[in-house]
């Protein structure tokens, strides 16, 4: 399985990330430890090496990364992140809703939120809780970690209208994120100040980023 996904990322995004010899951020001293976390709540995982993608593309594995706007706040190395209404209010806490989900989590809060070991833990699992539906309706497991890493990036509800829309889009097949329901967006096309990019495009982008990343980490977890 590792040989597959090795072969179809290289044909996506090219083999040179491989050579790079320099890990990102703290990547090198926490490899280990998130290799554990996989081992522990996601032994079936198709291929190691994704969860530390999807921690490249949301901190750079930087331990203290903090994203700070008018609607979120995110922490960590995974980005766990508190978003406000309009009138500050809280709209979705990732990390309470984590520690209410899962046993392994209990005792971390925000006062704590960049405790590493509860980081890596808690990108495993969020994942692995993701999957659950992904597995059923993506075709194979590139398509499937795809699904998983758009639902870690913009929830469960995105990839839902994603695929409803494509069902009623003559060509498309929602069982395919690549030219299927990547171009399917339900977010808004504005560019919003932070980001640098529309909630559309950051979500629609981001399974292809961090399949890219997880070349530099193949064979290392």
């Amino acid at each position: 399985m590792r040989k597959y996904f090795v072969l179809v990322l290289g044909v996506l995004f090219s083999f040179s990330a491989l050579a790079q010899t320099k890990l990102p951020g703290v990547s090198e001293k926490y490899l280990p430890l998130l290799g554990t976390a996989v081992t522990n709540f996601w032994p079936e995982i198709p291929n190691r090496a994704f969860p530390a993608g999807v921690i490249m593309q949301e901190s750079l594995w930087k331990e203290r990364a903090l994203l700070k706007t008018s609607r979120e706040v995110g922490c960590g190395l995974g980005q766990f992140t508190k978003t406000y209404t309009a009138d500050g209010k809280i709209r979705f806490d990732t990390l309470s809703e984590l520690t209410a989900a899962s046993p392994a989590l209990k005792g971390w809060n925000w006062n704590d939120c960049y405790n590493v070991n509860y980081q890596l833990k808690a990108v495993v699992i969020k994942l692995k809780m993701g999957d659950r539906d992904c597995r059923a309706v993506m075709r194979g497991p590139l398509n499937q970690l795809a699904c998983d890493a758009a639902k870690y990036n913009g929830g469960s509800g995105s990839v839902s209208k994603r695929i409803r829309f494509c069902q009623a889009k003559a060509g498309c097949n929602p069982r395919e994120w690549f030219n299927h329901l990547e171009k399917q967006c339900p977010q808004s096309n504005k560019r919003v100040a932070g980001y640098g990019e529309s909630f559309c495009e950051i979500n629609s982008k981001y399974p292809g980023r961090v399949f890219k990343h997880m070349l530099r980490f193949d064979g290392k977890l």
